[in-house]
């Protein structure tokens, strides 16, 4: 394999491991809750609103999830839940600036809710706000230590930053919370290529 196919293979499984991580649990332990992508179709007889709706965008007709929402993050007293579900739709159609409304007036709510700030972070770091992002992972970090994803993204903003030894603390931190031995080897050969002096942009 040449030198410019094996940048390119570097950059298809960067991006793919990135992927990975940001639809897996971002939490440690199994038992600590459900990535993003999923639905409440795993939870049978819920009786909860927030998650009967959030099962109706999933359905035939979204529209109806979606109003259903809406009026509950428009109460008087609003359901944050809700108000970071619609967030949470936002980013996946695109209107991120809606998105980052509704994290924010969630965050205003609560400033203490884990999820809003972790969504608000990867919406920063998908954006470009480095900085910003790294803030809000530590907080959800503080908040709870097993979101162990964020010492992940953490590490991916700090290379991003141009600032390797950071970047190089968080990745070996990561380690331990490897879900399996593929993605324990492409941390790895980052740990490798910063040792070796390289860094690469947030998508690699």
């Amino acid at each position: 394999m040449n030198r410019k196919a094996g940048q390119i293979l570097t950059v298809v499984l960067g991006v793919g491991l990135i992927g990975f991580i940001l639809w897996m649990p971002r939490k440690s332990d199994p038992d600590n809750g459900a990535a993003v992508g999923e639905t409440v179709q795993e939870l049978p007889g819920t009786s909860d609103p927030v998650e009967l709706a959030v099962e109706k965008v999933s359905g035939p007709n979204p529209m109806e999830g979606i109003l259903e929402l809406r009026e509950l993050a428009e109460q008087d007293d609003p359901n944050i839940d809700a108000v970071v579900w619609l967030g949470i739709f936002g980013v996946q159609s695109g209107q991120l600036d809606k998105a980052r409304e509704r994290f924010s007036e969630a965050i205003s709510i609560d400033p203490s809710h884990s999820e809003a700030t972790w969504q608000l972070a990867l919406l920063d770091m998908e954006e470009g706000a480095y900085d910003r992002a790294v803030v809000g992972f530590e907080t959800v970090m503080e908040q709870d230590s097993s979101y162990a994803n964020g010492l992940f993204f953490t590490a991916r903003c700090y290379e991003a930053m141009g600032k390797p030894g950071a970047a190089r603390i968080r990745y070996q931190e990561y380690l331990p919370y490897a879900p399996d031995t593929v993605i324990e080897q492409r941390v790895l050969d980052f740990i490798n290529r910063l040792d070796s002096g390289e860094s690469a942009g947030i998508n690699e």
